[in-house]
């Protein structure tokens, strides 16, 4: 994960290299509408949940990660709207970029033609989980999709603020970053800590791999492609051959 994270940098650092008015919107919108999806997933989960007299435990526990999910959203469109200064949106069908399963996978209103990294990003983690030998394998799958999300949102907060649009976003992404890292981390560390054998580890070490591979494209397809397909192939090239310099995020711990 370590390694991930100085990976997302490069994507990162190219965005905010060669920033432009577009970028800033669309990479924003999409993402203003992923946390709203992410709200509206686990408020379904909460309502299912307490229809099935589930514990009230679990029902809170949805509660709370769709308010956190709704505080995320908040502060995106929050920096949007102020950006956009009373302007229309002109990012296409935003809205189902956010458009989840339940089950897992990209639901209806998340369009391949419009997203094809973003939907291959989705529907590979459902694939990659349920192709999964090992139950303890698709839970590491599982989980590392938040546990991924807190490396994007570290190297955001980190992004030189030359600007007030970058300053807000530092700031939002500081948040973000530290109520992530309360998620998806901390079940990966509960997972390592009761591996079964070697073979579980490599099946899920081999899947995630390409599932991190399979975001880097995202990521880049979110910011408009800063990464030329040639700097893109060598970030996956330098990643899969474990030569991208670590930012120690998770191994060690760093101040958000």
């Amino acid at each position: 994960m370590d390694s991930f994270t100085g990976a997302i940098n490069r994507v990162g650092l190219a965005y905010a290299e060669r920033r432009n008015r577009e970028r800033d919107i669309h990479w924003l919108a999409l993402q203003t509408a992923k946390e709203f999806g992410a709200m509206v997933l686990h408020s379904r989960i909460m309502i299912r949940k307490a229809r099935e007299m589930d514990s009230l435990e679990s029902i809170r526990k949805s509660s709370t990660d769709s308010y956190e999910e709704a505080e995320h959203y908040w502060g995106y469109r929050t920096i949007l709207d102020w950006y956009l200064k009373g302007q229309p949106c002109e990012v296409p069908e935003m809205w189902g970029y956010g458009d989840f399963h339940e089950a897992g996978g990209p639901g209806p209103g998340l369009k391949q033609s419009l997203w094809p990294e973003h939907y291959g990003y989705i529907d590979l983690a459902r694939r990659l989980a349920a192709e999964c030998r090992s139950p303890w394998a698709q839970q590491v799958i599982r989980s590392n999709r938040e546990g991924a999300a807190v490396c994007f949102h570290y190297v955001l907060s980190k992004l030189p603020a030359t600007d007030e649009f970058m300053q807000r976003v530092t700031r939002h992404e500081r948040s973000v970053a530290e109520d992530e890292l309360h998620h998806g981390p901390e079940l990966i560390e509960e997972l390592s800590r009761t591996i079964q054998s070697a073979e579980e580890l490599e099946e899920a070490i081999g899947k995630l791999t390409i599932l991190r591979m399979q975001e880097l494209r995202q990521r880049n397809e979110q910011f408009l492609h800063p990464l030329t397909p040639a700097e893109l192939a060598e970030l996956e090239r330098d990643f899969r051959q474990k030569k991208v310099e670590p930012i120690p995020l998770f191994s060690a711990g760093v101040a958000i």
